[in-house]
Order: C-alpha cells, then sequence, then structure tokens
C-alpha cells in the first residue's frame, strides 16, 4: 500500500492572487485588495509582462487618494 500525499500547501505562493496581496502588502496599501477589482485587474492586464505588478499598480492607481498604511509612521 502507497502513501501518497499532497503538495497542495506548496503552490499557494505562486497563484497570481497571493503575488498581488504581497506586492500591495510591501507597499502599504493591503487593504485595497479584493477579489471583484482583482478579477476586472486581471482582465485588464492580461497582456503585461508582470501581471502580479501591473496589477497591483491599477489597484494603488484607482485609489489614488487614498494613503497607504505606512502614512502616519515617521521612519
Amino acid at each position: 500500500m502507497t502513501r501518497t500525499q499532497s503538495n497542495s500547501h506548496k503552490n499557494t505562493a505562486f497563484k497570481l492572487s497571493e503575488q498581488v496581496k504581497a506586492t500591495l502588502h510591501a507597499k502599504g496599501y493591503s487593504f485595497l485588495f479584493n477579489y471583484q477589482d482583482y478579477e476586472y485587474y486581471k482582465k485588464q492586464a492580461k497582456r503585461a509582462f508582470n501581471k502580479a505588478q501591473a496589477i497591483a499598480e491599477l489597484f494603488i492607481q484607482d485609489n489614488q487618494p487614498t494613503k497607504s498604511d505606512y502614512h502616519g509612521y515617521i521612519f
């Protein structure tokens, strides 16, 4: 009897939505992410070289007056 293991937990970092979330989080805009807008931006950025970066930029551009999470901090 052979045991099989599931490696589904290993491939979550390669999902496009996870990459977009990570990019937004790194820039301080993690609160902007939602799946409705993600699907819309995904269609717009389908020809981009770096899709995750392009989608993250679209999130930020469309919510331009919103300040990042890091705005209140002094570095």
